[in-house]
């Protein structure tokens, strides 16, 4: 066996009582591609995270060109000639580009003392093989989201590595830029390394793959062949006996005058986008990675600046230039990150639930009754079940799904006319989940129009009378709830919008 190979036996791993992943064996060669797809959830991070030694997998044994990766252990992956591009660019922002590049490295001819023209000199090179034209010297932190992804591509290339992970690499980018990075991944296969490419652009999984292996529930369900691996073959793979399965519930609520109506708008890698959003009705918007779901959210909220296009609220012309204009207009929003984008964690319950209402809380508009606000808070706790010891408890104590609460409960209590929700049940357990859908129902029943972006198809099809499926920023398609299937939305999310560059 080379250095290139990866083999994997009896891989299980389990949190709790929940086991995320069971694969008796999987074989990587060296000279192939290898995409690896599946809905979220399906264990892709997992076995990824166990193949490079960055969870322990709770049974089974990986190889690494003949040798056995210790278990759960990053470094010895990494000396094994394992790299990995990440979502999560895991670059320094104070640093400058060639600085992270070379990060932990020394460029130059041996000087004891920091060889910054050596430094930026092998930067140059680095950047030059994926044809990255980014200023070396500029801070990181001043760098584009895309310009991020490729310095961290070239970083990840810098180390010459026999297997290179590419975990979603082309979701932030653009068409010209994505070719760059596939380019580089079949030139790496050619030299005869293992490449693993995670992605959920079908197009490109067949433009670039030799393999397709399909996880669904934490198992290996598919192993295709580039002819096996046609759209629909990878869609029924990743949906399994759920791919014609109709969305159960109560029909949608009959046609009314809209609270919200979107015409032409475009923003920042979104659009032209148009929809409504009825009286009582949930809508939800389906996308891919990078499709812009959570981009149109935040032009809706005015945490975007919006280029072209129009909105109406409840008939008026609406128009947000930030946050606080949306929230004057009606408008609230639940997002993808609680923790940095919603709450004051070292803050108690008490402030996190009344900061949308303090308007209405104080006398006068400035006098806040301490009394008035601590009645009020109970109220709103008890209607959405947030479970701590005393208000006073800080809310960064609070379990994921009492977190949460907190922040349905504080957009509960302004009445909103419109409720914006980006992944609202990102990162609690089943049980709060269910308690989570029961408020979205019931906000619903009040009369409120809500917006559902969500990566969880499930989770669209129990809730939502419709959805708008985005592609690359584009509106794909509207789909009716009486036609909703797992194989129905993956197609759409799939689809090249028209005007799009493949």
């Amino acid at each position: 066996m080379t250095t290139e190979h990866v083999e994997a036996t009896g891989l299980r791993k389990r949190y709790g009582t929940v086991e995320v992943l069971n694969v008796d064996r999987l074989a990587l060669r060296g000279g192939e591609v290898v995409a690896v797809l599946g809905e979220n959830g399906a264990g892709k991070s997992t076995l990824i995270r166990v193949l490079t030694g960055a969870t322990a997998a709770d049974e089974g044994r990986v190889t690494i060109g003949g040798e056995k990766l210790r278990n759960g252990d990053p470094a010895h992956a990494q000396s094994l000639g394992v790299a990995t591009v990440s979502q999560e660019f895991p670059l320094v922002p104070e640093l400058s580009t060639a600085e992270n590049l070379l990060l932990g490295r020394r460029a130059g001819t041996g000087r004891v003392l920091f060889d910054r023209r050596g430094t930026e000199n092998a930067a140059r090179a680095m950047l030059a093989r994926i044809d990255a034209d980014i200023p070396v010297r500029r801070p990181v932190a001043r760098l584009s989201v895309a310009q991020r992804q490729l310095v961290e591509i070239a970083k990840a290339l810098g180390r010459e590595p026999s297997v290179l992970v590419l975990d979603e690499p082309t979701s932030a980018l653009g068409p010209v830029e994505a070719r760059r990075v596939l380019k580089c991944a079949r030139d790496l296969a050619a030299q005869g390394k293992v490449v693993i490419f995670i992605g959920h652009r079908l197009d490109e999984v067949r433009e670039i793959a030799d393999r397709v292996l399909v996880l669904r529930n934490g198992h290996l369900v598919a192993d295709l062949t580039p002819a096996e691996a046609t759209h629909e073959a990878m869609i029924r793979a990743m949906a399994g006996d759920e791919a014609d399965v109709l969305a159960e519930g109560d029909p949608p609520p009959p046609g009314g005058e809209a609270v919200l109506s979107v015409r032409g708008l475009e923003a920042a890698g979104i659009g032209p986008i148009d929809f409504d959003v009825s009286r009582g009705e949930i809508l939800g918007v389906a996308g891919l990675l990078g499709s812009g779901r959570s981009r149109l959210v935040h032009a809706l909220m005015g945490a975007m600046p919006v280029t072209a296009g129009s909105m109406r609220l409840d008939g008026r012309p609406y128009a947000p230039k930030h946050p606080a204009d949306a929230v004057r207009a009606g408008v609230g929003l639940v997002p993808e990150d609680r923790k940095h984008q919603a709450l004051l964690l070292d803050a108690p319950v008490r402030w996190n639930i009344s900061l949308a209402s303090l308007p209405r809380l104080a006398k006068h508009g400035f006098l806040l009754s301490p009394r008035a606000e601590e009645v009020f808070t109970d109220e709103v706790r008890r209607s959405v079940r947030v479970r701590c010891a005393t208000q006073e408890q800080p809310v960064g104590t609070l379990s994921g799904g009492n977190q949460q609460r907190t922040v349905f409960g504080r957009w509960f209590a302004t009445h909103p006319k419109l409720l914006l929700l980006d992944e609202p049940t990102r990162g609690v357990d089943v049980g709060a989940k269910a308690e989570i859908y029961h408020l979205i129902e019931s906000f619903a029943a009040r009369g409120m129009a809500v917006v559902i972006a969500s990566s969880e198809l499930e989770e669209l099809m129990r809730l939502t009378h419709r959805t708008v499926v985005l592609a690359r920023g584009r509106l794909a398609a509207t789909v009716a709830r009486a036609s909703y299937s797992k194989h129905t939305l993956m197609a759409a999310a799939n689809e090249v919008p028209e005007g799009v560059a493949p």
